[in-house]
C-alpha cells in the first residue's frame, strides 16, 4: 500500500517539484538531486495531510528547505552554473525562463509560486513561513527587474 502512495504522489507532485527546483536550482543535475530528495524524505515520513492544499504546501516548502540546503552547501557555493540546453516548445518561453532566472532566489521563487501556480500572497506567506509584507516587496522589486529586463534588454545586466 505504502508503494503505491508514493508512486501516487510522485505521479501529482514531480511536476510542481521539478519546477521549483529548476527554477530555484543551478543547473539540470541539481534540480534533479532536489527532486529525489523531496521524495525521500516524502517516503521516509508518509505524513498525513490535513487536505489536499495542505499537501501541496508540505511538498513545496520542502522543495524549498531542500533547495536551501543544496545551495548552502560549501561544495555548491563554489561552483558555476554552465549553460543549460532546456528545450522549450516557443521561444518566447525560452526568453522568459532565461530572464526569470536572472532574478534572485527569493525573486525567483515568489514569481513561480504566485504566475505558474497561481498562489495568492497570504498563501505564498504562509508556504514561505514570511510576512505577507515582504513577499509583496518581493513580487513588486521582482516584476520592477523583469519589466527593466524586458524593455532593456540584458545590457543592464
Amino acid at each position: 500500500m505504502q508503494t503505491e502512495e508514493i508512486k501516487s504522489m510522485i505521479e501529482k507532485y514531480s511536476g510542481l517539484v521539478y519546477k521549483i527546483a529548476i527554477t530555484r536550482s543551478k543547473n539540470i543535475e541539481n534540480a534533479e538531486d532536489i527532486f529525489q530528495e523531496v521524495f525521500i524524505k516524502y517516503s521516509q515520513k508518509l505524513p498525513k495531510f490535513e487536505n489536499e492544499e495542505h499537501e501541496k504546501a508540505w511538498f513545496i516548502r520542502v522543495t524549498i528547505n531542500v533547495s536551501k540546503n543544496l545551495h548552502n552547501q560549501a561544495w555548491n557555493k563554489k561552483t558555476v552554473a554552465l549553460e543549460e540546453n532546456i528545450q522549450f516548445e516557443e521561444k518566447e518561453q525560452e526568453n522568459i525562463f532565461q530572464i526569470v532566472s536572472t532574478l534572485p532566489q527569493k525573486y525567483k521563487t515568489v514569481v513561480y509560486l504566485f504566475y505558474y501556480e497561481g498562489y495568492k500572497v497570504n498563501e505564498i506567506s504562509k508556504i514561505m513561513k514570511t510576512r505577507e509584507g515582504t513577499i509583496k516587496t518581493w513580487l513588486a522589486r521582482a516584476r520592477k527587474s523583469l519589466k527593466e529586463k524586458i524593455e532593456g534588454g540584458f545590457e543592464n545586466e
